[in-house]
């Protein structure tokens, strides 16, 4: 039978995603090795490459790692941000204590849905150094403390505070039955980004939207979109307009050249020799 054909490295990054998503973190330390190996530059290949070795508790090998795609991109802030989450796991007892297990949230999760998700910032963080536990895809729990909605992880250690905006409106929505999950995106300079999400809506009420102030900025994006669409076709028009009049002008001047000294235009083909190829002299 002939060999079932190479496959390209689109459909080995793909494999890549894939084993992440499943928690297949040496399967994915295998096919990113692949890519690496296939260009030693890629930089997002390294990324996957220290997230699985982080995933499995080497902190030396996923220091090496991101090292390596910081070398290839040095602007790039994934790593760079997962650097300073190592020095900080580095330097603590993290290595000692028992890795959590791995929770993949459904695929969904992450889409935002106008009025439904809100995506933030904590406030109030905790220490980098335990926050740097924290990976993106994680699970995260909401505990109201007074007057504040505070974000815990599974081991129900604190780790910051919705904004208290956010909170307010949430926490009343909550007393009447909705339902939220609330999941970390990622390390932000000084904090970290999470996305919150209604999961019920209770009938009750119904004429109610968790995150009011995410439809006010949509449908601000869409009216500076539209408001820039019409910019733009406003000023093709004008080009349109403009190139007219000068397509009019440059008629009008070859009309005024055509009036001109019938004589100089008479010298002039006289100098052309009749020999001479017609394209040439154009």
């Amino acid at each position: 039978m002939p060999e079932t054909k190479q496959k390209n490295r689109r459909q080995i990054i793909e494999d890549a995603r894939r084993a992440a998503l499943e928690g297949d973190w040496d399967a994915a330390i295998e096919i990113n090795k692949e890519l690496i190996a296939r260009d030693p530059k890629d930089s997002a290949a390294y990324n996957r490459l220290g997230r699985a070795w982080l995933e499995k508790r080497d902190y030396a090998a996923a220091y090496e790692a991101y090292s390596d795609a910081l070398k290839s991109d040095p602007a790039n802030l994934i790593s760079r941000r997962n650097l300073q989450r190592l020095e900080h796991l580095r330097s603590s007892d993290a290595e000692s204590r028992e890795a959590p297990a791995t929770e993949f949230p459904r695929t969904l999760v992450f889409i935002e849905e106008v009025g439904k998700t809100w995506v933030d910032e904590l406030v109030n963080p905790s220490p980098m150094g335990e926050l740097a536990d924290i990976y993106a895809g994680q699970k995260l729990e909401l505990a109201i403390d007074g007057n504040r909605l505070v974000v815990n992880d599974a081991a129900g250690r604190r780790i910051g505070e919705i904004e208290a905006k956010t909170a307010e409106r949430v926490m009343q929505l909550m007393g009447g039955g909705n339902i939220y999950e609330v999941y970390a995106l990622g390390p932000s300079s000084a904090s970290i980004r999470v996305i919150l999400r209604e999961v019920h809506h209770d009938p009750s009420l119904a004429d109610q939207i968790s995150f009011p102030r995410q439809i006010a900025a949509t449908r601000k994006y869409l009216r500076e979109r539209d408001d820039l669409r019409r910019r733009d076709e406003a000023d093709f028009y004008l080009d349109d307009e403009e190139t007219e009049e000068e397509d009019t002008t440059s008629e009008g001047s070859e009309s005024d050249d055509d009036g001109g000294d019938e004589n100089e235009n008479l010298d002039t083909l006289g100098d052309v020799d009749p020999g001479e190829d017609d394209s040439n002299a154009i």
